[in-house]
């Protein structure tokens, strides 16, 4: 940590490993450089952020020539989260995309049959998470006419899986493209069921049903982040619901009884179903 260093600063630091995109990135580590120390002292932190700009600047570019050759290589993100599967050559990412999802990607037993990224939805208790396989994860594949693009969809992941193979190499690459989002290693011959709870884990999510009065509580569940109260439900069924809200009623784990008169504020948790009941 810098000495000195102004709280705007201390701030950004923390914003830095979270940002996603090599823009976001661009963009924190140049407001860094404007809010760093400048005393002597901080030469050594003020070089670094400079090579990280440089680094971005040069990565940002070959994303968009990437993309521009890679047609189709730009995929819109849909459903409660998106994961991206990496790995190398033969390492299970196809026959892992099958198992868990709807996708029907070519599975062969010679190298780099997925030429492409291949695209399914996991069905997960009824909520929908995107999975993408990447094409195999090779040496110095930033280098590579696609690997930017590529990199920049593992990087707009919400979570990336590493199949169970060579994971030293995947691990090395992945720095050297700067994937700094949470990553878990399966083994693809795993249960297809384990491997879909494991994914909804380590998502940081919940689902939550909303039901009506004298009614089942309502299918499809609702995704949300975990820790979110009645009022991040709210907001995301109807944001009129809100502005007339009176009270909800909740069943399940976070409430103390069955049909439990709560407030905004209260915090929910995974499969409550919610009763809103507005002015």
């Amino acid at each position: 940590m810098p000495i000195n260093a102004k709280p705007e600063y201390l701030k950004l630091e923390l914003e830095y490993p979270l940002a996603r995109t090599s823009e976001e990135k661009l963009r924190i580590l140049q407001k860094m450089l404007q809010t760093a120390p400048s005393h002597k002292g901080a030469e050594k932190l003020r070089n670094g952020i400079k090579q990280k700009i440089s680094k971005y600047k040069k990565l940002l570019e070959k994303e968009k020539k990437s993309k521009k050759g890679s047609k189709g290589f730009s995929i819109k993100k849909e459903g409660a989260a998106q994961v991206t599967i990496i790995g190398v050559t033969n390492s299970g990412k196809s026959t892992l995309l099958s198992r868990i999802t709807n996708a029907k990607p070519k599975i062969a037993d010679y190298e780099f049959t997925t030429k492409k990224p291949e695209v399914g939805t996991m069905n997960y208790k009824g909520i929908v998470v995107q999975i993408i396989e990447i094409p195999a994860i090779t040496e110095n594949s930033l280098e590579k006419e696609h690997g930017p693009a590529f990199w920049g969809i593992a990087r707009d992941s919400d979570l990336v899986i590493i199949t169970d193979k060579d994971t030293q190499l995947i691990k090395k690459e992945l720095e050297d493209a700067e994937i700094e989002n949470k990553k878990i290693t399966i083994n693809p011959d795993v249960d297809s069921e384990k491997i879909k709870s494991l994914i909804w884990k380590n998502l940081n999510l919940i689902y939550v049903y909303t039901k009506s009065p004298s009614k089942e509580k309502d299918h499809p569940p609702v995704a949300l982040p975990k820790k979110s109260t009645v009022r991040d439900l709210t907001i995301k069924v109807h944001k009129d619901f809100l502005r007339n809200f009176d009270y909800a009623k909740v069943w399940g784990p976070s409430a103390k009884h069955p049909a439990m008169r709560v407030g905004l504020n209260h915090k929910l948790k995974e499969e409550d179903a919610i009763e809103i009941h507005t002015k």
